[in-house]
């Protein structure tokens, strides 16, 4: 009698264990911090959320940037998409607009600049801020004797002409629009920053294009990486560049410009969000896995420690003293401020392709600024016909 009360114990305690084991929820998380710096910084997140959520395990998709937004709309159209997903803020509104998101109520502290990204037709929040970043003007060793607050491109046109070199980027998706369209706001335009963007494509583009022919004048012209590499070395001295390359520049004389020269001072502004999927099952564990990514000192710890993700996407960044802890650092952070997203519409990949076209033939003198500002808004018009925008 006794042997068989210990055998219908044992297979009691055997068979809460297997309950246990079947209750633990799984949460599916795709992201793009794919990088080994940031693949392990994640890794480190995921074992503390777990070990402080013992019935939460986390299942990660990791993705390549390159891989983007297709690679998204198949995970999400799969029929069993993942419970969260860390997307480019910029792609967010095609997902809030395809229904893919669930509503987020407890949304705190987001930068102004992010409220229309994230914000559907219905007024309602659907993504969570994550991080943010910009591209900032840097001077490299003779030119970075200038002053960063009286910097303007009648001086930089100067130092041009005494030989001194420009980097303009090559032809490089995405990266074309973040170089370029800075330089073309700083004389009045607004190519680009609002919709319909055809509506963008007037007179004050064309003195943004003269300029731009000014400085392609005393250019090299290279992919980006290229570009960050002449800036160190010292074979251009003057070009926009990201976050990532302040530790390149630590032994080299240089300065990063607060802002933009010019009358707007902008720069464009990207960031990374985090959306819970409208199918998951397990809603309640998500939205506690995503307010415990995106918790303030977590999200400054990962931004302290990897120069490429710029800052957290929070209010409290503006006045952090940790992000103004020198002048390099400080003036990303200013211009960061002064930095706005672009609309984001279902179309924007292919309205950008079609930008990015027109500038390239630009700069390698296929069209004059007139030809480029009518095609320009033609296409542009098409599309948004095509699109019913």
């Amino acid at each position: 009698m006794r042997s068989i009360i210990l055998f219908s114990i044992i297979i009691l305690l055997l068979n809460g264990c297997s309950e246990y084991s079947s209750s633990k929820i799984q949460l599916q998380f795709l992201h793009f911090w794919t990088e080994p710096s940031q693949q392990q910084l994640i890794d480190s997140l995921i074992t503390e959320f777990e070990k402080s959520n013992p019935s939460i395990s986390i299942e990660q998709i990791p993705v390549q940037w390159s891989e983007g937004r297709t690679k998204l709309l198949l995970a999400h159209s799969s029929g069993k998409p993942p419970d969260i997903t860390h997307l480019g803020i910029e792609w967010a509104q095609e997902f809030i607009d395809h229904d893919i998101f669930s509503p987020i109520d407890q949304v705190d502290s987001i930068p102004k600049q992010c409220l229309d990204q994230i914000t559907g037709r219905d007024g309602k929040l659907y993504c969570q801020p994550w991080t943010m970043n910009t591209r900032a003007m840097i001077l490299t060793h003779d030119v970075s004797k200038l002053s960063s607050d009286t910097v303007t491109w009648d001086i930089i046109i100067s130092k041009l002409h005494q030989g001194q070199k420009f980097g303009l980027n090559s032809s490089e998706p995405h990266n074309v629009t973040k170089k370029y369209l800075p330089i073309l706001w700083s004389s009045g335009s607004l190519l680009f920053q609002k919709l319909p963007f055809s509506s963008t494509c007037d007179e004050k583009l064309l003195i943004g294009l003269r300029l731009l022919r000014e400085l392609k004048k005393y250019s090299r012209i290279e992919q980006s990486r290229k570009l960050d590499e002449y800036l160190v070395k010292g074979s251009v001295q003057i070009a926009m560049s990201g976050q990532w390359i302040l530790p390149e520049l630590k032994l080299i004389p240089h300065r990063v410009l607060p802002q933009i020269p010019g009358t707007s001072g902008l720069s464009i502004l990207s960031g990374d969000c985090i959306g819970i999927s409208k199918q998951s099952k397990n809603k309640k564990e998500a939205f506690l896995f995503l307010k415990f990514l995106t918790q303030y000192a977590r999200v400054k710890e990962l931004c302290l420690a990897l120069n490429d993700i710029g800052l957290p996407a929070n209010e409290g960044s503006w006045n952090d003293p940790d992000f103004y802890r020198n002048e390099d650092q400080s003036h990303f952070t200013k211009q960061c401020k002064s930095s706005i997203f672009l609309p984001s519409p279902s179309y924007f990949l292919d309205a950008e392709q079609i930008l990015e076209d027109h500038i390239m033939r630009f700069v390698y003198d296929d069209m004059n600024e007139y030809e480029m500002q009518r095609s320009l808004q033609v296409q542009l018009q098409e599309l948004e016909n095509k699109k019913g925008s």
